[in-house]
C-alpha cells in the first residue's frame, strides 16, 4: 500500500551531506509512495525526480510555481520570511542568513512559529501518513508542535552538523529538540558516534537508550556512481553549465597570488581576497573546467578530495603534506573537488608553497581563520607542524621539497553536480577525507570505495566506522600532517603490487545503499 509522505528539510538541497541524502531518501520513497519536499531550494528545476512545486505566500496560500512533469515529487516551499538559519554560515541570494546559534529568542521564536503554521495549514488540505524531518535543531520541536495540532506522527533523522556546530553551543536547542524526541515515533542517526556524541552533550540521555533510538548508516546511490557516461557526453553536460556560469576560474588566483605575496598583514590579504571573490559567483560551476579535467585527469596515481572547501575539512592539511607525497610519487595529479569560502585561501597557501614564501606561509598558518570566519585564529595543526619544523631546523629542507611540486598537477576543480561527480571519481586510484571537524557518516568514503578507490580517512567519528581498513587510517594529532602522507604514501605503493586491490572497497561499499536505507526508514512507520 503506497502512503502519503511528507519529508520536511527547511533547507537547500545541493552542496551538504544531509542535502544529498534527503533527495536520494525521497528518490527512494518515490518509488512506491507519493512524496512532498519541503525546503528553501530556489532552483527546483536542476532537482531530479521534481514533479511540481508549490510556493506559500505570508497568508499560508498554497499556489503552483512550475509544473515539471506528471509524476515526482510535490516540491513545497513554505513561507519563513527572509531569515534563513543555517548551521554553517554562508550566502545565499533571497535570504539573510544566520547560523542558529546566533538567532535572537524572537527570531528563533518567528522561524518556529512560521513553519508550524505552514505545516498545519499544507496537513489541513492534505492527507499525510507519516512525516520524516532533518536535524536535531531544530525539526523535533515543530513537528512536535505540528503533531499536537494535527496528530500526524513523524520520524526525526539527526546529522552531524546540527549537532556539532549548533546544539554543542547553545542550550536553547538542546532543550527543544528533546521535547520534540519524547512525543517522536522514532530518532534516527547514522552512527554510534552521532549516539554517543549526543549522550556527551545533551544534559538528559535517557532517550538515547530508548528502543525508539534508531542507528541506520546512510547509503550511496549506486545507480548513479554506476551510470557509464562518455566523455563527450560529460563534456557537453558541463559545457551548457559553462554557458552561464561566472564562477571561478584559475588566472583569478594566479593574479591573486600575485598581488598578495608581499602583503604582511592578514586585513589586507582578506580585503584583497574579498575583492576577487566579489566579481565571481563562487558556488557556479568553474569557467575553466573543460580544460582542467582534460589536463589533469592523466596518469595512474590520482589522489582525489570531495567537499566543501572550509577550514573544517582539513583541506589545507592536505596541501601541505603535498611535499612528503610528490617527494615519493613526483607523477601524482591531485585533484580537489567542491566550492566554499576557504578557497582563496587554499589557493594562495598552495602557490606560496610552491614559492617557497615563508612569510605569507607564516601569516596564512597563525591567522589564516579570519580568511574563512570573522574572528581571528591560527589554524592550529598546521601551526604546530611549522613550528615543528622549525625547531628541528627542518623547514628549509621542508620548502626546498615544496618548490618541486608542480602547480599543474594540483587542480581545483570547483563545484561538480553528482550528474558528473561520478565521472571524474572513476578516473582516481585514492579518495581523502582529511576532515578535522567531526562527522556523522563516511559517505564520501564509501562513494569513492563505490568505485574502487582507496580510502585515505581521518580516525575519528562516523568516518572511521565506515572504514574496516587499518592502513586507511590517519591519526588526528599534532603529527597529522607527516601521518597523512605516510598513509597517502603507503597506499600509492600498494596500488602497483596488490593484486585486485580495489576489488575490496567495491565489495565493502556494497554494505551501503539509499534503497536499503529508505526500506529501513520506511519499515519504522
Amino acid at each position: 500500500m503506497s502512503l502519503e509522505i511528507l519529508f520536511w528539510h527547511g533547507y537547500l538541497l545541493r552542496g551538504s551531506g544531509s542535502n544529498v541524502f534527503t533527495l536520494n531518501i525521497v528518490e527512494e520513497f518515490l518509488k512506491e509512495n507519493n512524496v512532498y519536499l519541503f525546503s528553501q531550494e530556489r532552483n527546483w528545476g536542476g532537482v531530479e525526480d521534481i514533479g511540481s512545486h508549490w510556493v506559500m505566500d505570508a497568508d499560508q496560500n498554497l499556489s503552483l510555481e512550475t509544473n515539471f512533469k506528471d509524476d515526482g515529487f510535490i516540491g513545497v516551499t513554505p513561507y519563513i520570511g527572509d531569515l534563513l538559519p543555517v548551521f554553517v554560515y554562508d550566502e545565499y541570494d533571497g535570504f539573510k542568513v544566520k547560523t542558529f546559534d546566533n538567532l535572537t529568542d524572537e527570531e528563533l521564536e518567528r522561524y518556529i512559529d512560521l513553519n508550524v503554521k505552514a505545516m498545519i495549514s499544507f496537513l489541513k488540505k492534505n492527507k499525510i501518513d507519516i512525516i520524516y524531518c532533518n536535524h536535531f535543531a531544530i525539526a523535533p520541536y515543530i513537528m512536535k508542535k505540528v503533531q499536537e495540532k494535527t496528530g500526524v506522527p513523524y520520524i526525526v533523522i539527526g546529522h552531524g552538523s546540527s549537532l556539532n556546530y549548533i546544539i554543542s553551543r547553545d542550550k536553547r536547542y538542546m532543550n527543544l529538540s528533546y521535547e520534540g524526541f519524547l512525543d517522536s515515533k522514532n530518532v534516527v542517526v547514522q552512527s554510534e558516534y552521532i549516539r554517543d556524541r549526543s549522550c556527551e552533550i545533551y544534559e538528559r540521555t535517557e532517550f538515547f537508550r530508548d528502543t525508539r533510538f534508531k542507528i541506520i548508516p546512510s547509503g550511496v546511490n549506486f545507480e548513479q556512481f554506476n551510470r557509464l557516461l562518455k566523455d563527450k557526453e560529460v563534456k557537453n553536460i558541463i559545457e551548457e553549465k559553462v554557458s552561464y556560469s561566472n564562477g571561478p576560474i584559475k588566472k583569478i588566483y594566479d593574479e591573486n597570488y600575485e598581488k598578495v605575496k608581499k602583503l604582511k598583514d592578514i586585513e589586507e590579504i582578506k580585503k584583497l581576497l574579498d575583492e576577487g571573490e566579489n566579481v565571481i559567483e563562487y558556488r557556479d560551476i568553474d569557467r575553466d573546467l573543460i580544460s582542467k579535467l582534460s589536463e589533469n585527469l592523466r596518469g595512474e596515481e590520482k589522489i582525489l578530495y570531495i567537499g566543501k572547501l572550509i577550514i573544517s575539512k582539513g583541506v589545507h592539511i592536505l596541501l601541505m603534506s603535498l611535499p612528503y607525497i610528490f617527494q615519493n610519487n613526483p607523477t601524482t595529479n591531485i585533484t580537489i573537488v567542491g566550492y566554499g569560502k576557504f578557497r582563496p585561501a587554499l589557493e594562495i597557501l598552495l602557490r606560496g608553497l610552491i614559492d617557497g614564501n615563508k612569510e605569507l606561509l607564516e601569516i596564512i598558518i597563525e591567522k589564516g581563520n579570519y580568511l574563512e570566519e570573522k574572528k581571528h585564529g591560527k589554524l592550529k595543526y598546521l601551526s604546530k607542524f611549522w613550528n615543528s619544523l622549525k625547531e628541528c631546523d627542518k623547514l628549509d629542507k621542508y620548502l626546498e621539497l615544496a618548490k618541486k611540486i608542480d602547480l599543474d598537477r594540483v587542480v581545483f576543480l570547483g563545484k561538480l553536480d553528482h550528474d558528473t561527480l561520478p565521472h571524474v571519481i572513476k578516473k582516481h586510484s585514492v579518495i581523502v577525507v582529511p576532515s578535522i571537524f567531526p562527522e556523522s557518516f563516511g559517505m564520501v568514503s564509501i562513494e569513492g570505495m563505490s568505485q574502487g578507490l582507496v580510502p585515505v580517512v581521518f580516525n575519528h567519528s562516523g568516518l572511521k566506522e565506515v572504514i574496516p581498513f587499518k592502513d586507511s587510517l590517519v591519526n588526528l594529532d599534532g603529527e597529522v600532517v607527516n601521518n597523512l602522507e605516510k598513509v597517502v604514501n603507503l597506499n600509492l605503493e600498494k596500488l602497483g603490487k596488490v593484486p585486485n586491490l580495489n576489488k575490496k572497497f567495491i565489495a565493502e561499499s556494497k554494505k551501503y545503499s539509499f534503497e536499503s536505507v529508505a526500506k529501513r526508514l520506511l519499515d519504522l512507520r
